[in-house]
């Protein structure tokens, strides 16, 4: 009987086991967590950190699905060392060997190194253990560094909860990888609506306290505060992969193919933790959202118990909830090509909805929206085409957004075509 053994109880671990189980039911899968829990949403723990959402809705599984999927689960099982010439796994207290290995690590927050990081009531917020803290200190006044997607949702999520927040970006704009301008001054005007304080440009330069949270120290000033919320991105977790030599690639990650197998023998890696290819852009790099570890998930597990499945690669699509509107970013910004000839076309209808598309080539390279998530479905089908400009813009763009108050926001100039469109070039 083949042995399988999965590290990482995350959606991608998750998938992994399960999709093993599929491809040889007469395998033995392992799964090992170094958490506690079964299966949870990461994705909706602003939500129970608002009140909005009960605890235990947080979770996908119950513990004994494990039990019935013939996946045996262990929690509290954190993997500490890894020989790949033995096929051997080293956890706290014991050792497994294994006939093939799926690396679902994830990722883990990034920290900066201020003074003050260490103080009482200092947070970030990845796992469901961040979340619990958070919601039990119920902050007075709330400093949420990043203005990232997780960023913005853990201000709206104290917000709700009656704490007063600032929000602090270093960079010019909220959202600063996913948006250009101006639909990012259009996602700060609806933060402020809702009553966060969005300082944008500014560093933290330290937290202040004797023993708990106390202030923070800005490069413009100081903000009085009981908590400190640090959402700045997060990094893949290789403690393990690069223990093991296994081969990093530029931006960190573990370094794998289409299989999602590494560059030892019978090891696969899958989710937060890898590489992979970018579908749009055609560039590899860490790409780690919930839908991309679901499809990496699958495609390492059942490679690991025999199957020859194959990732094409990562679909970046971001979506963000503030109140009863959406952003969504798909595929590159203006600031990312960095002006390399890239045209952006920004328009804003009367109901305060917005879109941004980006052009280079003669092809649509992104796409920022505000309004109605669905609008992203049509703009996103072009993109994974590749398609020419004209004819799918007029049809995606212009039928979507209607003619009410229309700006165009040229980078370069546009081509004559998006005339058809009905809006006139600003001088």
């Amino acid at each position: 009987m083949r042995t399988i053994a999965v590290v990482g109880g995350g959606i991608a671990g998750h998938e992994a086991a399960w999709a093993a189980r599929r491809q040889d039911p007469d395998c033995r899968v392992l799964l090992f967590n170094e958490e506690a829990h079964p299966l949870y949403s990461a994705c909706i723990l602003a939500d129970y950190v608002s009140g909005e959402l009960p605890r235990e809705k947080v979770f996908l599984l119950d513990p004994q699905e494990y039990h019935r999927a013939g996946v045996e689960f262990h929690a509290r099982s954190a993997a500490i060392a890894l020989d790949v010439s033995q096929r051997l796994l080293v956890l706290e207290g014991h050792e497994v060997h294994y006939d093939s290995l799926v690396l679902a690590t994830g990722s883990r927050p990034l920290v900066p190194p201020i003074e003050g990081v260490a103080l009482r009531g200092v947070h970030t917020l990845k796992t469901l253990a961040d979340a619990d803290q958070l919601a039990m200190a119920s902050p007075r006044r709330a400093v949420v560094v990043g203005a990232g997607p997780v960023g913005l949702e853990c201000a709206l999520a104290l917000v709700a909860r009656g704490s007063k927040v600032y929000l602090v970006e270093l960079l010019p704009r909220v959202l600063p990888r996913l948006l250009d301008e101006p639909l990012a001054e259009m996602v700060k005007a609806l933060l402020e609506q809702k009553g966060i304080h969005v300082l944008t440009g500014q560093k933290v330069m330290e937290v202040q306290g004797s023993q708990k949270v106390e202030a923070v120290r800005t490069s413009s000033g100081f903000l009085e505060a009981d908590a400190v919320i640090l959402v700045l991105g997060m990094r893949p977790e290789v403690k393990l992969a690069s223990q093991a030599s296994l081969g990093l690639g530029a931006s960190g990650g573990i370094s794998v193919d289409s299989l999602m197998a590494t560059q030892a023998e019978q090891v696969w890696a899958c989710g937060d933790c890898v590489e992979s290819l970018d579908l749009i852009n055609g560039r590899t790099g860490l790409h780690m959202l919930w839908g991309n570890a679901v499809l990496q998930g699958r495609v390492a597990g059942a490679n690991a118990a025999g199957g020859r499945r194959r990732f094409l690669g990562a679909l970046n699509v971001t979506t963000v909830r503030i109140g009863d509107k959406a952003v969504a970013s798909v595929g590159m910004t203006a600031a990312e090509l960095n002006s390399q000839g890239e045209r952006l076309l920004f328009k804003k209808d009367a109901w305060g909805n917005g879109m941004g598309i980006l052009i280079a080539d003669g092809k649509l390279m992104g796409a920022q929206i505000l309004g109605p998530v669905e609008r992203i479905g049509g703009i996103l089908r072009i993109l994974l085409q590749g398609a020419s400009l004209g004819h799918h813009m007029r049809e995606a763009g212009a039928r979507r957004l209607g003619p009410e108050s229309s700006i165009l926001w040229p980078l370069k100039g546009l081509e004559a075509e998006l005339k058809s469109l009905g809006l006139s070039t600003l001088p």
